[in-house]
């Protein structure tokens, strides 16, 4: 991480969107049906499959103030979308603690989009039975080219836990590491096609591709349910 990060210092700056060394933690709750469904659903490469998370941004005296997110993530044929709504912070918490009816008593000039999220939400929640399941809490530094085409960013202590507690932002409750606490995960997001420059740098630095769900990993690591259905699947046969 920090190699990558001198060598592209002289081209890319702090995000925007972030603090001004470009870190803000990051607390989220992913929401799972009873049989784990969003697990298997990603290990057998369905083309069409959504989750719910709630995800707190930033801390308490940061640059970046303590901000909720509500969030289906959908995943079809191969194209990743984010369908998002943005509450206050004790709002996104009620609805992570199973008060799913605060958006519908919030009384808000919801936007025609945002009546469709709150719907598809009800349906995940009411026809398939989507509830809280896993938390996960990591740090991130995230920087971009100035034009904003290309940004990166770092994920790192990346920590779950399947006791649910209440949420905070900036979470410290967390005992379980997900991947090795001297590791980060690296990911690069592009609008239109990726820069030349970086393509190169990639060659040259033999950095590959790989597919990584901070879900599915954190679900192996401390979720009970699963990790009952991996074992019976690893049963030998009578």
């Amino acid at each position: 991480m920090e190699k990558i990060q001198r060598d592209l210092d002289d081209r890319l700056i702090v995000d925007s969107l972030a603090s001004e060394d470009g870190c803000y933690p990051i607390v989220t709750e992913y929401f799972e049906t009873p049989d784990r469904e969003c697990f298997w659903e990603k290990e057998r490469r369905l083309a069409s499959r959504r989750k719910i998370r709630v995800r707190i941004y930033g801390c308490e005296g940061g640059k970046i103030p303590p901000t909720g997110f509500i969030e289906i993530k959908h995943k079809h044929f191969g194209l990743g979308a984010k369908r998002r709504l943005f509450l206050p912070v004790e709002e996104a918490i009620e609805f992570a603690n199973g008060n799913y009816d605060i958006l519908k008593t919030i009384k808000r000039d919801w936007t025609r989009t945002e009546r469709m999220i709150i719907k598809e939400l009800f349906d995940l929640v009411e026809r398939r039975k989507f509830g809280p399941a896993i938390q996960l809490r990591y740090d991130r530094k995230a920087l971009m080219t100035p034009d904003g085409q290309l940004r990166i960013t770092f994920d790192t202590r990346l920590m779950c836990r399947s006791n649910l507690l209440p949420l905070e932002a900036d979470d410290q409750r967390f005992e379980d590491y997900i991947i090795p606490a001297n590791k980060s995960i690296f990911e690069v997001k592009s609008i239109g096609p990726v820069p030349f420059w970086f393509r190169e740098y990639g060659g040259e630095e033999g950095l590959v591709r790989r597919s990584f769900s901070k879900f599915c990993t954190a679900m192996k690591e401390v979720d009970p349910v699963l990790r009952s259905q991996i074992g019976k699947l690893k049963q030998p046969a009578a």
